[in-house]
């Protein structure tokens, strides 16, 4: 199915993650990582709901900080999917498991991590061809492979166990490409899943649900 950057406009308008944050007042013992731990947050997501904080200082009781909630807007009358940071996802994502790290696409992390066990199958949401399957060491992204869509469509699915496709293979929707791991720069199983047109980031979550 060719995808077009109208069809992906579309989409990203109409099903586009909506974040929010409610205040949470630190409480003593509280820490940037235990708050985050406790929410399946990562602390880049902390960090982006609270641009102003300094994590080399630490938290001081009775401090109020924003905590990132994530709600699916989906078209009028869909059933929400994604409705915080930790919900498990139900979506054609490449992954079963818990969307740790929202799309940010003002910071750095201009994908989604979505936590998993080891070696869960990461699948390909549509047809394509590999571009990459490699170790990556320059970026700290490990085992990752990279499928072209077409149209200027590509997806990139990095820290993986272990690849199980080559370049050139020609692949199809659901099928498994590789197992999630920990590998590269990893604080735990996941996979960090990335989407661009054209080289331009955009949400993954926009391309899952068509």
């Amino acid at each position: 199915m060719k995808f077009t950057l109208l069809t992906l406009t579309l989409c990203i308008l109409l099903g586009t993650a909506q974040a929010t944050t409610s205040a949470y007042t630190v409480k003593p013992g509280d820490s940037y990582s235990g708050i985050a731990r406790t929410r399946s947050l990562d602390l880049r997501a902390l960090q982006a709901a609270n641009p102003t904080l300094n994590f080399t200082r630490a938290l001081n009781v009775g401090q109020v900080i924003r905590i990132p909630l994530k709600t699916w807007a989906g078209s009028a009358g869909a059933t929400p999917v994604v409705r915080t940071a930790s919900i498990r996802v139900s979506l054609r994502l490449p992954v079963q498991g818990v969307v740790t790290t929202p799309y940010f696409a003002t910071v750095e992390h201009a994908g989604i991590d979505i936590a998993a066990p080891s070696g869960s199958p990461i699948r390909v949401s549509r047809p394509g061809r590999i571009t990459e399957s490699r170790f990556d060491t320059r970026t700290g992204w490990g085992w990752t492979v990279v499928v072209d869509f077409g149209g200027g469509t590509q997806a990139r699915y990095s820290h993986n166990r272990v690849n199980l496709v080559r370049v050139g293979d020609t692949v199809w929707a659901g099928q498994v490409i590789a197992q999630l791991g920990s590998t590269g720069n990893s604080t735990g199983p996941h996979v960090d899943y990335r989407v661009t047109l054209n080289g331009v980031p955009i949400n993954p979550l926009a391309l899952a649900a068509n």
